[in-house]
């Protein structure tokens, strides 16, 4: 091949690259399109707002000096005359009770793992098991942030690992050590000295310690007259706990909770809701009882509640939330939303080629909706461009006939819908 001709090829080739690069140009320039891309967003709108919760209580007082020490877990069951806390003229002989009770749990456990009526009939391999499992049962707990009855757990796996050593010949026994604890447990008692007073529950309810001064103004039947002022007054307030005031007993373990929030059309009488506390892990059910306008556009709310434990029975004021369904989709802007013949879609670009895709809506909010992640080609794909402009019909790429038919009604217009692709009203 010849010097000329081989110029001539380079000059035509460079020519050739030259017009492909200046058509992209012209077209990235000329066929740019106003676009969004599929994302997955997920939506959880839910309510907050402080909840004051109401109950008819009855204050226990008492007049006597000293340190009390409370017999029961907050919103325990008790009856009347039964012994709800003891009173002691010191602090140092409470602590002496309560290690003096620690000595004796121990001790018991020890003797029970040494008890040939647990020992003898036990095979290593099902206590092996029973630590794994309560090994796993701590750690499940550490990572939920749940330490609440991690003392228990960690006494109760030390018992089993006790029992194994004795049933795997590992340790003879525990008598020198029970022996040690039982002469711990007797010095501490000789410092407990004996109960001063008792104080004992007025009537058959459920018991909590705190008092905090609303005892007689936020009851079951002044529920109707509760404002927004009232409750902003109550929830702003600083508790004060009356004199003499030692607990409280309330007849029922459902409550009544109260709360102003913003107006909502989900929020109305007679609807069943999800309520949570910050201070709780629990959720609870609640129904909807009244709901009243307030003069700033915010609703005031009263949900009974029935069910108790032990921070539901002793807050008074509570950081709560209203908890509705979960949506997770694919986000489409409403101004996107076509429809083809009866099927509602958006089109999509890929490259020059644009088609429509079909979308399931799962969630409707103000400005866009959310659509169903699927894999499924006839449907809106994640990371698909979406289209929000005007698609006129000779721009749209002609499905592959090749394919079935069955889904043929996508590329025609719906009746009284132009070619100008407008959405829907």
């Amino acid at each position: 091949m010849n010097s000329l001709t081989v110029k001539i090829l380079a000059a035509l080739l460079s020519v050739l690259m030259v017009t492909m690069l200046g058509s992209q140009i012209y077209y990235v320039i000329n066929e740019k399109h106003d676009t969004e891309e599929a994302v997955i967003s997920t939506i959880n709108e839910n309510i907050s707002f402080d909840g004051v919760i109401i109950r008819n209580e009855t204050v226990i007082n008492y007049n006597g000096s000293g340190v009390i020490d409370y017999l029961y877990p907050e919103g325990s069951k008790v009856k009347a005359d039964d012994a709800v806390a003891e009173v002691y003229a010191g602090e140092e002989q409470i602590l002496s009770k309560r290690k003096t009770a620690m000595l004796e749990s121990e001790i018991e456990k020890l003797e029970k793992a040494q008890n040939p009526g647990t020992t003898n009939f036990v095979q290593p391999e099902a206590i092996k098991n029973r630590i794994d499992n309560e090994y796993k049962q701590m750690l499940g707990r550490v990572v939920k942030g749940d330490y609440s009855q991690l003392s228990d757990d960690k006494s109760d796996l030390n018992m089993i690992m006790n029992i194994y050593d004795v049933v795997t010949k590992s340790e003879s026994g525990f008598n020198s050590l029970i022996s040690d604890l039982n002469a711990k447990k007797t010095n501490q008692s000789s410092q407990a000295h004996s109960v001063k007073d008792t104080i004992k529950a007025t009537k058959t309810g459920y018991f909590v310690s705190v008092v905090d001064g609303f005892e007689s103004e936020l009851t079951i039947d002044k529920i109707d007259s509760l404002t927004e002022n009232k409750l902003n007054e109550i929830i702003k307030s600083t508790p004060q706990k009356p004199a003499n005031a030692v607990g409280k007993i309330f007849d029922s373990y459902s409550c009544k909770i109260a709360g102003v929030m913003d107006s909502d059309k989900r929020i109305s009488e007679g609807v069943a809701l999800k309520l949570a506390l910050s201070a709780s892990k629990n959720t609870y059910d609640v129904y909807v009882e009244s709901v009243k306008n307030c003069d700033d556009g915010k609703i005031l709310v009263v949900m009974s509640c029935d069910k108790l434990d032990e921070q539901l029975a002793s807050t008074r004021v509570a950081s709560s939330m209203i908890v509705f369904d979960e949506y997770t989709g694919i986000r489409v802007p409403r101004e996107a939303i076509r429809f083809n013949g009866d099927q509602k879609g958006v089109y999509v670009i890929l490259g020059k080629d644009i088609t429509f895709k079909k979308i399931e809506v799962i969630y409707e909010g103000d400005d866009f909706v959310l659509s169903k992640n699927t894999d499924d080609q006839k449907y809106l794909l994640l990371y698909d461009q979406i289209l929000l402009e005007n698609v006129q019909s000779s721009d749209i790429s002609q499905p592959d006939t090749s394919s079935s038919n069955s889904d043929s009604s996508d590329s025609s217009q719906s009746k009284g819908e132009d070619d100008s692709g407008s959405s829907s009203k």
